[in-house]
């Protein structure tokens, strides 16, 4: 007798723009998952660290880490749809879009919205929005995202999918914003914060891993069932490849101490230029594009932050003239990037694993 061998992720064979896809995965969360989290994300911000602070702000309880919602809703997509992906590209426009709380429940839907063959004709690039959804069907979180894919087989043009069922009302209207829930604190509780101006570059002390157990643990439990993150019987050790939303958001955690008190953020893009394997040491520089007011209360603050990998930041790059292309706000190919710092700052060739531009929101003082 044969076995039969199941295969998962999106099939090319059959797939058109407008089809969603429905993750099989529905998870409940409680404080336990907040502290797992935070226990290899470090929080800096007391809005998901401290209740007190977290009342005085206008919410019912600690706040779940935006981060952490983010890993939700790109993982619990690998199975119906990127587990037969070759890379993720990038992300853009994720935003947390309503109020999650601990005991809520999760699903998640993904969209095809546009799909193609790259010029060459050796793969496709896939378009799709994610969307996390609570046991109220409220959207909860949000995301577009790009991926890297074998070829399409012909036909490549496609029709578009004219009835995506009963969940393409997920896909209709946008969720609330959780500004205009700040927006109406008449004041906000003293804490800890720095000032930020225009065109500060921060090269932020912290450097840390995502280590081997954490990796094999966080890829467990939020459902990433891509067997190159966690499968070292076919990779070996050596072939191990940390998921990028959890390199993004240990860089992100990374920077949190120089940019506290964090309320909310909005990522613009981000994509990944260098991968990052278990046991590499992670670092961030940030440069900040611009300050505004929002209001007597509430500021946003516009960044530009490169994830590094296996950089002593304090050693290496304290007195470093780093490329203003770098940290400017267009988006660059890894091509790019490699090329500046091999010509400009070599200590950073090779060594650049994310660039990001987002928008946080913070209180005035």
């Amino acid at each position: 007798m044969q076995g039969r061998f199941p295969v998962y992720g999106l099939n090319l064979q059959t797939a058109r723009p407008g089809e969603i896809l429905e993750s099989p995965h529905e998870v409940t969360i409680d404080a336990s998952w907040r502290t797992a989290w935070q226990s290899a994300f470090p929080a800096s911000s007391r809005i998901s660290t401290s209740a007190e602070y977290a009342t005085g702000c206008g919410l019912e309880e600690i706040a779940i880490p935006a981060s952490m919602l983010l890993n939700m809703t790109l993982c619990f997509s690998v199975e119906p749809f990127s587990q037969t992906c070759r890379y993720h590209l990038g992300l853009e426009n994720a935003r947390q879009e309503a109020v999650v709380r601990e005991g809520d429940t999760f699903r998640s839907f993904t969209r095809l919205d546009r799909m193609g063959n790259t010029s060459r004709g050796d793969a496709s690039v896939i378009h799709t929005t994610h969307i996390l959804v609570n046991q109220r069907d409220e959207r909860v979180f949000s995301l577009l995202k790009r991926s890297y894919y074998d070829p399409i087989p012909a036909p490549v043009d496609r029709e578009a999918s004219s009835d995506a069922g009963e969940h393409a009302r997920y896909f209709t209207d946008i969720g609330e914003t959780l500004l205009d829930r700040f927006q109406s604190v008449k004041s906000f509780p003293a804490a800890p914060m720095q000032d930020l101006s225009t065109d500060d570059v921060i090269l932020h002390p912290a450097v840390r891993p995502i280590g081997w157990t954490e990796n094999l643990a966080l890829s467990t439990i939020y459902r990433n069932t891509h067997p190159i993150h966690w499968d070292s019987q076919r990779y070996g050790r050596e072939g191990i490849v940390v998921c990028g939303g959890f390199v993004q958001s240990l860089v992100f955690a990374i920077g949190d101490r120089e940019l506290r008190q964090v309320l909310d953020e909005v990522l613009e893009r981000s994509s990944h230029v260098n991968t990052v394997a278990p046991e590499d040491r992670i670092g961030a520089v940030s440069r900040i594009l611009s300050v505004e007011q929002i209001d007597g209360q509430l500021q946003a603050v516009r960044i530009k932050t490169l994830g590094l990998k296996n950089v002593d930041v304090e050693k290496e790059l304290v007195g470093v003239e780093i490329p203003a292309e770098l940290l400017d706000d267009q988006p660059r190919k890894p091509s790019e990037i490699e090329t500046l710092c091999q010509q400009k700052c070599p200590v950073l060739a090779g060594k650049i694993a994310l660039q990001a531009v987002r928008t946080i929101i913070r209180p005035n003082s």
